[in-house]
């Protein structure tokens, strides 16, 4: 019964995050492991500052423990499902590496992020060899139903893949990490966009990965249980960079690119505002140079230099999310509202995705 591939990792990874997560959570609290957060955040986040983080070590343990049964019943060399992994695992790596700087040093500044950066993008160098060599050169980047059942399936040239591996990696891991700001909220679009990747991917006859994405959306499952509002535990930055990278790796490995970027909006959305924010706050503040300057010049110096003063916002608040949050705030609507809605809208997201995927005339292989 091939569903097994599916069912069986989400439910062995729901299983063991709910057996793990009370112990963990006492222990993350006995230990002080605590979040700290953003002077320049949401006020009413003030009441969270002790709440314990680095909670996403109890869904990767979860997601590992789990996958382990359908890599076993798949009687594969489970070789690209090791290396999608290892990938995931270097990205909670650095996000522990993260976390543990912001607790030590009891403030928001961990590692720095050009330094965050250069390690993402090396590990989707590094992916993408691995993937590139596992699959003899194939480099399939695009999968699409054809109408009759089987698969399109168009390749990029190596350096091409690389790039695309390269970007890939490095944008949803900060994408993901931008997005985590409120209870439940990256926990619960991903694990909705996990369950869409493993529908796609199960159908595809891609049964490791379906097993892989099905494990996370079991894993974030039992983390939401106390991740909801209000939240008992984040899952820190150690969290977000793995799901980050687990999502990028699964995406070049199964040739997700062309659904993944409708499947990704939200986290899009999120980053843009940020970028957005910021550039226009830099754009508008006061400068006057001491020599004459071209005004394209004048607004470079601005976006790479820091400048005294204050300048305008576009957003009450940057990410998206914290934005949403202010305007409802104003109507004494609380932040658990504004979750719904992103959910609501990853939901309809993932519902539009599938629709054309079926449609389009994708069967079960």
């Amino acid at each position: 019964m091939k569903e097994l591939s599916v069912i069986v990792p989400f439910l062995s990874s729901l299983a063991v995050g709910l057996a793990i997560f009370p112990f963990y959570i006492k222990w993350l609290k006995s230990k002080q492991v605590e979040q700290y957060l953003r002077e320049e955040g949401p006020k009413s986040h003030a009441a969270k500052a002790k709440t314990p983080t680095m909670g996403g070590l109890g869904f990767i343990v979860a997601i590992y423990v789990g996958i382990i049964p359908a890599l076993v019943m798949s009687g594969q060399a489970p070789w690209a499902s090791l290396l999608i992994l290892a990938a995931a695992g270097a990205c909670a790596l650095l996000g522990f590496a993260d976390d543990f700087g912001k607790v030590t040093s009891k403030s928001n500044k961990g590692i720095s992020g050009k330094f965050r950066l250069g390690v993402e993008f090396t590990l989707g160098l590094i992916l993408a060899l691995g993937l590139w060599f596992l699959t003899s050169g194939a480099g399939t980047v695009i999968l699409w139903p054809s109408g009759d059942g089987s698969m399109y399936s168009f390749s990029l040239p190596l350096l091409a893949f690389i790039g695309a591996s390269m970007f890939i990696m490095a944008a949803t891991t900060n994408a993901i990490n931008l997005h985590d700001g409120m209870d439940g909220l990256a926990g619960g679009t991903c694990f909705l966009a996990f369950a869409t990747m493993a529908v796609i991917l199960f159908v595809t006859g891609q049964h490791a990965n379906a097993a892989i994405a099905a494990a996370a959306a079991g894993g974030l499952a039992s983390f939401l249980v106390f991740n909801k509002n209000p939240a008992k535990v984040f899952m820190g930055d150690t969290g977000s960079l793995f799901l980050g990278g687990l999502m990028g790796a699964l995406v070049m490995s199964g040739g997700l690119i062309v659904w993944f970027v409708p499947l990704s909006l939200i986290f899009i959305a999120e980053t843009v505002s940020v970028m957005m924010q910021v550039s226009y706050f830099k754009l508008t503040k006061e400068y006057k140079p001491e020599k004459p300057m071209a005004p394209l010049m004048v607004a470079w110096h601005k976006l790479t230099h820091k400048l005294p003063g204050e300048g305008k916002r576009i957003f009450r608040m940057a990410p998206l999310h914290h934005h949403f949050e202010a305007v409802m705030a104003e109507r004494n609507t609380g932040e658990a509202s504004v979750v719904s809605m992103f959910w609501l809208a990853q939901a309809i997201l993932c519902a539009a995705i599938l629709s054309a995927f079926f449609l389009g005339g994708a069967k079960l292989h």
